[in-house]
Parts: structure tokens; C-alpha cells; sequence
């Protein structure tokens, strides 16, 4: 139990320096979370909202929106991601371990490794995702 809480903590204080750290050139504001402007990301039902950063080039940091019973589909991204279960219940597999997430849950996703993802239960999940490079989608051959 003890590690547990470590890992999260670590995991939370590696999110607030990387968030200290990319947020230098971003103006000063506050915005509530019910105030985020969402934009669809492509021909899927998932939304984004980048918050600080350039997705297209990296770093950049998002709140990521699956509604509830959506299920992702296997696929990886170019770049290691860190991202935190801020709403519902995010469902994670990666090598052949899945896991359900709840709110406060911590995920450290190696880059070009594919994984699998969903938001299982009736609420919509909402991540925070923290990159270092670009932001893509990688799908198997």
C-alpha cells in the first residue's frame, strides 16, 4: 500500500513539474474544468483540449474526453505519455494486462507500444495527458 501511494504521489509531483515546466510561454488564466473548450479529435466520438504546447509538435499537455462505453481499439503513439484519470473509469490493457482506473489513477505509457483503451461504466472518462514530443496515433499493420 505503501508503494502504491508513492508511485502516486511521484506520479503526480513528475505531472506538476512537467505541467511547471511547459507552461512557461502560456499566459496566466484559470479555467474551471465544466469551462473547457473541446474539439473532436478526427471522425472519432473522443475529444480533446490542449492546454499547454503544440500536440502537433510536442511538448504539449491535454485533457483527453472517451464517452462512457467507448471502447478505442488497439493502437500506440510515437511518444512516451503520462496520463491521469481526472473523471469516470478509464480501462487500460497493455501487454496483456488490463486495468480499470479510477479518478486519481496514474498510467506511464511506453511510446510505440501499442495498447488498448476504453471508458467503461456510463460516465464519460476524462485524462490528463502529458507528452515530451508529438502527439500522433499509431495503428498495427
Amino acid at each position: 500500500m505503501f508503494k502504491t501511494a508513492l508511485k502516486a504521489i511521484s506520479a503526480a509531483a513528475l505531472i506538476a513539474l512537467s505541467t511547471a515546466a511547459f507552461a512557461g510561454g502560456d499566459e496566466d488564466h484559470m479555467t474551471q474544468l465544466k469551462d473547457i473548450e473541446w474539439t473532436q479529435f478526427g471522425n472519432t466520438p473522443i475529444h480533446i483540449s490542449v492546454l499547454w504546447g503544440d500536440r502537433d509538435t510536442g511538448p504539449y499537455g491535454m485533457y483527453l474526453k472517451m464517452p462512457g462505453g467507448f471502447h478505442v481499439g488497439e493502437h500506440g503513439h510515437s511518444n512516451d505519455y503520462y496520463a491521469i484519470t481526472v473523471q469516470g473509469q478509464w480501462e487500460h490493457t497493455r501487454a496483456g494486462k488490463k486495468e480499470v482506473l479510477p479518478v486519481g489513477s496514474y498510467v506511464m505509457q511506453p511510446g510505440a507500444e501499442f495498447h488498448d483503451d476504453a471508458c467503461v461504466g456510463p460516465k464519460d472518462c476524462i485524462l490528463l495527458v502529458v507528452q515530451n514530443g508529438k502527439g500522433d496515433v499509431l495503428l498495427p499493420q
